[in-house]
């Protein structure tokens, strides 16, 4: 309110007032004319009998809030803001402030959600209604030329980015944790200037993010790493949710004969493949969350390497995520599995599996390498017959392993044999090659043909 309706509210108050004690007016008829209640109006009739024109006055007037933040702290966030987390949103930068610079800066959400929207800052999650009018009243005032701060138009430049639209939000509550978790992977530059796969696991009932995972591709081998950290700290889902990949179902949409099903087979997990996005919402949505947030988190703190990406996923920004948006673990309705493997056996079942034949040299070529199979214990290597089938393991730990009549054996891997040496040159010197020189007698010359003309 400004100071010329305070003073137009306290000059009406004051002119109702006196026609009420003069008998002008009704109690009633002032009560509707300054919208207050009967005791309100009795409470000024009271003050000004006995203070006259001073009841009207606001007695914070002239006085400065208390609760008012100091334009130097203003300044401060919003340098803070524009030069470090630009690319964050307000809640995400509210958090962070909380978090590590709560001691220095002491303000609310909405103080600091007032403070950006009258600097000209807008949020990177802001509706298209709100971006488009930002961007008119920007574009208008760099064309016009109007004075403009450069912190403001630096934010404007950062601020030109595409708008994503959310998935419908659909009730889980039914769904119990470990019910149906769903993974899927997301292409990005997270960090770096080079293009990787985030491989994520969604619980639906508690939508808690269970394991994160950054390859260069979107591989096989990344949803494994999934499936065993998934088993390791929570237990074994009931029913885990895909697309369509070759990695989950072949053409005839069978996920029993590819390699990630032939595992769910064996650890009771059913495996349901989908072509829909917004048949697995929740893993959907958690992209879309981490693109808003962990890129920008990445480049704020300087990471560039893959190990340290995943190290920082799993460790730092996954916990947080879920302490924020997830629900707390029902274990009366729970659906996950207790594990009762351990981790060599589950290093066995999660694998990669192919048949091979060992030949007539009791060996097995695998990746164009030969290999022999060896006892476990004492190191011997065993001899089968030519023909007999095996399978070649390639564990989760990258370990290549081989089963042959249901016995695991251990692959040794036979090293190629360098080629055979030249006999060395005497004094190194080149050795001269014997000119051939025909007789002038022999009987062919006898018989040669000049071919001159």
């Amino acid at each position: 309110m400004t100071k010329k309706e305070e003073i137009k509210k306290e000059v009406i108050k004051k002119e109702v007032i006196k026609k009420v004690i003069k008998g002008e007016m009704t109690r009633k008829e002032a009560m509707a004319k300054l919208y207050l209640s009967r005791q309100q109006v009795y409470r000024l009739i009271k003050n000004y009998l006995k203070n006259g024109d001073k009841c009207f006055i606001n007695g914070n007037k002239g006085k400065q809030n208390k609760n008012r933040i100091d334009n130097t702290v203003i300044e401060k966030i919003q340098n803070l803001y524009i030069e470090e987390y630009y690319d964050y949103n307000f809640i995400a930068f509210y958090e962070v402030l909380q978090e590590k610079y709560k001691d220095e800066y002491e303000i609310s959400y909405s103080s600091l959600y007032r403070m950006f929207q009258s600097g000209d800052i807008v949020s990177p999650l802001a509706h298209k209604g709100t971006l488009r009018l930002y961007n008119e009243k920007m574009e208008n005032a760099i064309s016009d030329k109007t004075v403009i701060d450069e912190k403001s138009e630096k934010i404007y430049e950062s601020r030109q980015i595409a708008i994503e639209k959310a998935h419908t939000r659909r009730s889980s509550n039914s769904y119990g944790f470990g019910q149906e978790v769903q993974m899927d992977a997301c292409e990005n530059i997270w960090f770096g200037d080079r293009v990787t796969y985030l491989h994520l696991a969604v619980d639906k009932g508690t939508k808690k993010v269970l394991f994160g995972w950054f390859e260069y591709e979107e591989i096989t081998r990344g949803y494994f790493v999934l499936l065993y950290n998934i088993i390791i700290n929570y237990g074994i889902p009931a029913r885990i949710k895909t697309d369509n990949r070759n990695s989950f179902s072949n053409q005839q949409n069978k996920v029993d004969t590819t390699q990630f099903g032939t595992i769910c087979g064996k650890l009771g997990i059913e495996l349901i493949t989908t072509s829909s996005p917004t048949s697995k919402p929740n893993v959907e949505r958690e992209n879309g969350t981490f693109k808003n947030r962990l890129i920008s988190e990445l480049r704020h703190e300087e990471i560039t390497d893959i190990d340290a990406a995943n190290a920082y996923v799993n460790e730092k920004f996954i916990p947080r995520m879920n302490k924020t948006f997830s629900f707390e673990i029902n274990k009366k309705t729970s659906k996950m599995k207790p594990n009762n493997y351990t981790e060599e056996e589950l290093n066995l079942i999660i694998s990669e599996r192919k048949e091979r034949i060992i030949d007539n040299a009791s060996s097995i070529k695998y990746e164009n390498y030969y290999y022999v199979p060896v006892k476990l214990d004492t190191g011997e290597q065993v001899c089968f017959t030519k023909g007999t089938k095996c399978i070649v393991i390639l564990s989760y730990h990258a370990e290549l392993w081989c089963e042959i009549e249901n016995v695991y054996y251990k692959l040794c891997k036979i090293e190629k044999r360098e080629t055979v040496m030249k006999k060395e040159k005497e004094n190194n010197k080149p050795i001269e090659k014997k000119k051939t020189i025909v007789p002038k007698n022999t009987p062919w010359r006898k018989f040669k043909i000049n071919t001159r003309i």
